[in-house]
């Protein structure tokens, strides 16, 4: 148990030092390409830390278990609000940039939807989610990428301007890329530490995924994004959080049901689509009321959070019996 802890430790701090280095980086290339931090947070960086998702999805769908692959995708979108901006409210406090506030909405809005048509889709037809809908998805992700670019090109011209050599710039790239390969591979060791630590107490293997699994996959959004908050690059974490739900939702769900059909049926991934709609909404409630995200915000959001988990505890209990 003592190596155990010594290890948890250990990576923790490396996950720690290497979410530093990406936000580092990540402010770099957002003055290297003329962009905002927000554009970096909700693309690069988005995309970047949705690939422990991409990879559990991909090798779920071939392995015709599409049920994990959307389980895995709903839950993490629903940490990325309620845990993740929760924590970072509560332990910082943070603003959202008043020009941000519409791509946020657009976005969540259009995460919304599709969880909706998702639950109509699977639970009132009964349909899979096939090759069609996953390329659909797909293309949803690249109008998403797209549009963004566009709209931040239109913006870059009010940000301050600070010229960087392309070496400069490849040299932060690289940088990135490795901070974000530290991030993935020491958060998978941190989760495979703490899970042995909580079979070693004697825990139940379901109590186990629910709470250390489901919150060690979104552990590269948590390092990065309370790292940029701490350093008061609100628009990075922000479009971070936010982006990942919609890089999850159309990248990640989408080359999972173009590889194998995805059926959505028991009632757990019911509550966790309807979960992942309601957080929606409330921090979009939150930005657009007040913007600045206190406590008080950021405990309402954790308490969402809390009662989510409960709920699909509950569920998961209930199925087995």
């Amino acid at each position: 148990m003592f190596v155990e802890l010594v290890m948890l430790v250990l990576f923790l701090s490396i996950l720690a030092k290497c979410a530093s280095v990406v936000v580092e980086n990540a402010e770099k290339l957002a003055l290297f390409f003329g962009i905002s931090t927000m554009a970096i947070g909700m693309l690069l960086v988005a995309v970047s830390t949705s690939l422990p998702e991409l990879a559990v999805s991909v090798a779920s769908a071939s392995a015709k278990e599409g049920s994990i692959a959307a389980g895995n995708v709903f839950g993490s979108n629903i940490a990325n609000i309620l845990l993740i901006l929760g924590l970072a409210a509560f332990l910082y406090s943070f603003r959202v940039p008043k020009e941000n506030v519409q791509d946020i909405a657009l976005v969540l809005a259009a995460t919304s939807i599709i969880s909706v048509y998702i639950l109509f889709h699977s639970e009132i037809t009964g349909s899979a989610l096939g090759f069609v809908e996953g390329v659909l998805l797909l293309l949803t992700f690249l109008w998403y990428s797209n549009r963004m670019l566009q709209r931040q090109r239109k913006h870059s011209k009010h940000l301050p301007k600070q010229k960087m050599s392309r070496q400069e710039g490849l040299r932060s790239f690289l940088l990135f890329g490795v901070g974000i390969l530290g991030v993935i591979l020491s958060s998978h060791f941190v989760v495979e530490s703490a899970v042995k630590l909580a079979e070693i107490a004697g825990l139940a293997k379901s109590f186990i995924g629910a709470t250390i699994i489901a919150i060690g996959t979104s552990l590269p959004e948590i390092s990065i994004d309370l790292q940029a908050i701490r350093r008061r690059q609100y628009g990075l974490a922000i479009g971070d959080a936010i982006g990942s739900n919609m890089a999850n939702l159309t990248l990640v769900l989408g080359s999972a049901a173009a590889i194998s059909p995805i059926v959505v049926q028991l009632n757990i991934f019911v509550a966790a689509l309807l979960f992942a709609v309601v957080a929606n909404f409330v921090f979009i409630y939150f930005t657009i009321s007040n913007p600045a995200f206190s406590r008080k915000e950021g405990a309402a959001l954790l308490l969402l959070y809390i009662i989510y988990l409960i709920t699909i505890f509950y569920l998961q209990v209930s199925e087995i019996t």
